[in-house]
Parts: structure tokens; sequence; C-alpha cells
């Protein structure tokens, strides 16, 4: 059994090495050696057959299955058993019971030492043998055709083991493979809404730069747009690099982040901008901390185009406990009356929120009053 596990060569030398060691003992036996008459020559032609079997064993192993060459030497050897009692020929037996068990499923393999057992049992009747010497024979068949099936069911697990572990890395691959997927659509997404804002921010700038021309305005008004323009321009660069940072794990601060915002859109419509962010400020990070200050650039961006001059108030409640939502208020006030709320979705209701992280989080949109609103309050509630 543990020649499977050696090189072809050097385990077929060592069966070689064992036919030599069998047949010598055969040949040098004190008690009926091989002749060429009487039981002698009985013992010459089963030992021949013997011979023949396992050099074809040995040359054109059938793994497989169990081959018509074990069965004969199986039953020449069993024969050989009592024709040739003080020798090694029960090794031939033993060697086709062993090469069964490892190549065939026990079913199949147990046929052969049947017939091993069968021709040493006719042997032993015809040469008057002993009936406890046919007792450890068969014993002796079973426990090697017991070992030899164990020990393929062995290399059958091992290679199944082997299998499934292959399984599992390509399963692994194709996993890695998705999340890059993933990750370059997010990185795709944000960078989309960095330049979104970035765009709509410089519209805004040129739009009013050919108002102040159309009205000849001085050089000097005129120049103080264009650089906000070329400032804004810069700034969305840096933008797309800070996401683009954060996405592939780079630190970032959130709070930071959204302190920014607010005082560029403080200096581009000289108008008041409140910043409150209260509780665990820890908590804004990853892709939490990316949607809440995506979620401030648009909304900053909105007012910009639909309030402009308004004053503004941003509020972050970062919570404290592990479950707590984080809950962003982006609101915008007007001199006149008529308002309206609404409550985002994470769940896929707008294009910024169909990115939010969890699904859970909380989200409602209503009409307060009014058909043309001049007061915005946007709302965001996130799971973490």
């Amino acid at each position: 059994m543990l020649l499977a596990s050696l090189d072809d060569r050097l385990a077929n030398a060592i069966r070689l090495i064992s036919l030599a060691l069998v047949a010598v003992s055969i040949l040098t036996a004190s008690h009926h050696p091989p002749a060429t008459s009487g039981r002698g020559l009985l013992v010459s032609l089963v030992f021949a057959t013997t011979v023949v079997c396992w050099l074809v064993w040995m040359i054109h192993p059938d793994r497989a299955g169990v081959s018509a060459g074990l069965y004969v030497m199986a039953a020449a050897g069993g024969v050989l058993v009592e024709a040739s009692p003080q020798s090694a020929a029960s090794a031939f037996v033993f060697v086709a019971v062993v090469a069964a068990g490892l190549w065939a499923e026990l079913p199949r393999a147990a046929p052969v030492a049947l017939v091993g057992t069968l021709a040493v049992a006719v042997s032993d009747l015809l040469y008057n043998g002993s009936a406890l010497g046919l007792l450890a024979y068969v014993l002796g068949f079973a426990a090697s055709l017991l070992a030899a099936s164990n020990a393929r069911q062995r290399v059958v697990r091992a290679e199944q083991a082997e299998l499934l572990l292959a399984q599992t890395q390509r399963s692994q691959e194709e996993q890695l493979r998705a999340a890059r997927l993933e990750e370059s659509t997010r990185i795709a997404r944000e960078i989309h809404d960095v330049l979104a804002h970035t765009l709509a921010s410089l519209t805004i700038q040129l739009e009013a730069t050919g108002t102040l021309i159309e009205r000849g305005a001085d050089c000097a008004a005129v120049l103080a747009r264009v650089h906000r323009a070329h400032a804004l321009a810069r700034e969305g660069l840096q933008e797309t690099r800070r996401a683009v940072g954060a996405l592939r794990g780079d630190a970032a601060s959130t709070p930071a982040g959204i302190e920014a915002l607010v005082s560029e859109y403080r200096a581009d419509a000289d108008a008041d901008a409140e910043l409150t962010i209260d509780g665990n400020q820890t908590r804004l990070s990853g892709r939490v901390g990316e949607t809440v200050l995506r979620v401030v650039q648009e909304a900053l961006t909105n007012v910009r185009k639909h309030a402009p001059g308004a004053e503004v108030s941003v509020t972050v409640h970062a919570g404290d406990a592990p479950y707590d939502e984080v809950v962003l208020v982006v609101d915008d006030r007007r001199r006149r009356t008529a308002s309206r709320a609404v409550r985002h979705h994470p769940d896929g209701r707008t294009g910024r929120h169909r990115r939010g992280l969890r699904p859970e989080g909380d989200a409602r949109a209503r009409a307060v009053a009014g058909r043309k609103p001049e007061r915005w309050q946007r709302q965001r509630r996130m799971a973490r």
C-alpha cells in the first residue's frame, strides 16, 4: 500500500525485488521444489503462471478496476501455498488481494480474495493441509483486503478535498473579481457626483459672469468671478482625487469635508451658512461618511440652482450608540412662507440615495404647502 505513493520506477523496482525473493524461497524449498515430474511439475507450472501474472501487473497495472491477471495470480498462488508449503508462495495471493483493494471498490475487490481463499482450500484438501492454517490465511486475506480498501478510501477523500479546495479558490477569485467590479462602479458613481457638483457650480459662476458683462460691470468684478470659476474647477479636481482616495481606503475626514463645502457655499453665495455636527464624529467614516459628504454636496448645489442667495443650515446628528441612526438635515431659509420638506429614502427612490449603504433607513417624501416652494429641507437617515 505504501508503494502506491512512491514513484513508479521505484515502486516497480521494489516489486521486482520482492518477486525475486519469493522465487528464491520457492526454488530453494526443501519440500517439493519445482521439477519436471509429479508434484514438482505442478509447482513449476503454477509458479511460472504466478510470475507471468506478477510481471504483467507491474508493466500494465489496471488502476481503473480489477484485471483478469489478479484473479489468475490469486488462484495460482493459492494452489502453490500447499503445493510448496515451506515457501513464501502466499505472497502472490496477498499481492493480488491488496492490488484489487487499492484499485477497486470493496464489492468488486472481494471476489479476488474469495478466489484466493478457495484455491488455498482446494490445495489444502489435495495435500492434506492444516485447517488451522487455512483459517489463518482466510483471516489474513480479509484483513489485507480491508486495509487496502481503507487506504483507497483515504486517497479518494484526499482527492475530493483537493477538488473542493480548488472549487473554493475559484469561488473566492470570482468573489474578488465581483468586489473589484463593484468598487470600480462605486468609484465611477462618486466621481460622477463630484463632477456634477463642480460643473453645476461652474455653470452658475459663468452665468453670473455673463450677466455682469452684459450689465457693463467693471473688470474687477468680472475678474473675481473668473477667478472663482477657476477655483471651483481646481476644487473639483481635488474632490475627485479625494473621492478616489477615500474609496481606495485612504483616510479622509468627513467633518472636515462638510465644513469645506459649507465654507465654499458661504463664499460663493455670499450668504450665511451654519454647520452643526453633534454626536460621535468617528461614526462618520467609511461608506456612511462618503454618503453624508455627497448628500451635503448635492444639496448645496440644488440650493445654488433653485434658491440662490438663501441662508443655509447643515445639521449632522452622528449619534453615540453603535446602532443609532446618522441623520443629516440641509435646510435653506428664504423670506416667503411656502415650504416643502423632503426626506429621502436610501433604498433607491433618488439617484443619489440609490447608492445608500443599507435599505433599513427611514425615508418619506411629502409636499407641505405651495406650488412653488421657496424653502427646502433635505433630510437623510442612515442606519449604521
